[in-house]
């Protein structure tokens, strides 16, 4: 799939491991929504350090893991396992460096 993504968050948990959340952002399915829908998806740390330039269009290759909802309904949470630039959103500071 091919999306915006805003950013990417990598943290560590109480228990020593790291994860990381991607936030991308799309067309809203609510039409009386203006603007742009967010949302986080989880995904491994080893594609979040890979992804360097934001705000940019990826390729994000995803599992849809099933969660166990042990008592509430069971969920689907996509998890990020794969991420390729495909275009950066805007200019890179590359692009603007003064001639010399």
């Amino acid at each position: 799939m091919q999306i915006l993504v805003l950013g990417v968050n990598i943290f560590q948990r109480k228990d020593g491991t790291h994860g990381a959340r991607v936030t991308v952002a799309s067309t809203p399915r609510n039409p009386n929504h203006r603007g742009l829908a967010v949302a986080e998806f989880e995904a491994l740390p080893e594609v979040a350090d890979t992804m360097k330039v934001f705000p940019a269009i990826y390729k994000l290759d995803l599992e849809l893991p099933i969660a166990n909802g042990f008592g509430r309904p069971n969920e689907v949470r996509p998890l990020v396992t794969g991420a390729s630039l495909v275009a950066p959103v805007a200019p890179t500071k590359k692009d603007h460096a003064p001639a010399s």
